[in-house]
């Protein structure tokens, strides 16, 4: 295994280059951009700021009243490592996540598969929006993203409701 002074001068010669940067930033603004449309075509969602992360996840979360009130969000994160987009419902904190576990993990969602890592305590169950993001067709992305997070939502919201 490499030391951490080593790591970092392969992290530095990497950044040098200027490709990170510039993916990151491009990966950051298209975030900003979604999160805009969000705010801008669904109103009654709660949405929050942009979570930039350790490279690891970018994400914004947003809520309806109704996943508000029982503590639960719903995040819209870019996996860095994976290069995808995904879905999470998340809670709220950690006693509110252990209660929704049980109720979540192994039911039907109306078409949509959903897993959970069990390394992300972060969420309860996540579904992946795209496994290759096309970041030169913002539009179509957008598209994609938007209707998997409208399924996952209303799957979410069906399960709850039973």
């Amino acid at each position: 295994m490499k030391t951490l002074n080593e790591l970092i001068e392969a992290y530095t010669n990497h950044l040098q280059q200027g490709e990170i940067q510039i993916a990151y930033k491009g990966i950051l603004e298209f975030l900003g951009k979604l999160r805009a449309e969000f705010i801008k075509k669904h109103p009654h969602y709660d949405v929050s700021s942009i979570y930039q992360g350790y490279m690891d996840m970018s994400y914004f979360s947003l809520s309806t009243k109704s996943l508000k009130d029982k503590g639960l969000k719903i995040a819209i994160v870019y996996v860095h490592d994976k290069g995808d987009f995904e879905v999470w419902l998340s809670a709220r904190n950690r006693r509110i996540s252990k209660q929704y576990e049980s109720l979540f993990r192994g039911k039907s969602f109306d078409g949509i598969t959903v897993f959970h890592d069990d390394n992300n305590q972060d969420a309860i169950i996540e579904y992946t929006l795209t496994s290759s993001p096309n970041f030169e067709d913002q539009v179509i992305l957008t598209d994609v993203i938007e209707q998997g997070i409208e399924a996952f939502i209303t799957a979410v919201s069906n399960l709850l409701i039973r």
